[in-house]
């Protein structure tokens, strides 16, 4: 999934326009954009509303498959935050849902309205109530786990498992059995949610690392 500055263009612009404290950094390097400043984040859920502002720094990469990065340079966020990591940079999600997000066509303002923006969010609710309001994602293994259910729509840790054997192999096969095993055929199940992990060179490297690191654990 490599960005390249005159296709990003015009997303940043889009950004920078619904968040007007935020700057883009004078830079001669071509490796990278960097935005820095304030965003405004007006948001409720379950009666509980903020209406706060964060200083953050967004770094996008050019011309790599690295994804978009925030970190919290405003300290707004608790060092201590089991979402942040101790250089200030946020975990915002697990690397492969934000590129299956990108991949379905989310724009920089997407991203920002949909991931960064319920992080914060998400990060307050829990600092008042002690439990997360969209749900918590976890760590590690728990949550490549986690992050394959919600995209191949499944609940079963064990056809989680067969499905990300199956696109590691980069076996796909719509008319034979799905590798899940439920008896039906590829196209009919699991077909459509894991066939961009076979074709999309990008994320099939992200399932493939992800499937050996649960290859590892067991």
């Amino acid at each position: 999934m490599r960005i390249d500055y005159n296709h990003i263009r015009p997303q940043i612009d889009e950004l920078l326009m619904s968040y007007s404290d935020l700057k883009e950094e004078d830079t001669e390097n071509n490796a990278s954009i960097i935005l820095f400043g304030r965003v405004s984040i007006n948001r409720s859920y379950n009666g509980f509303t903020i209406d706060k502002k964060y200083d953050i720094k967004i770094l996008i990469p050019l011309n790599n498959d690295e994804l978009p990065d925030v970190w919290d340079i405003g300290n707004h966020i608790d060092k201590i935050y089991i979402h942040r990591y101790p250089d200030g940079k946020l975990c915002l999600e697990t690397e492969a849902f934000i590129a299956f997000c990108f991949y379905n066509g989310y724009s920089l303002l997407q991203w920002m309205k949909n991931i960064v923006e319920p992080y914060y969010f998400s990060y307050e609710y829990y600092s008042r109530f002690g439990e997360f309001p969209y749900g918590d994602r976890g760590h590690n293994l728990v949550g490549i786990i986690e992050t394959y259910q919600q995209i191949f729509k499944e609940s079963d840790c064990a056809k989680v498992y067969k499905l990300l054997r199956a696109i590691s192999q980069r076996k796909y096969r719509g008319h034979l059995p799905c590798p899940c095993e439920s008896g039906m055929i590829t196209r009919k199940c699991h077909g459509r949610l894991i066939y961009p992990f076979i074709s999309d060179d990008y994320l099939f490297s992200i399932a493939k690392r992800d499937y050996s690191r649960l290859c590892e654990a067991i």
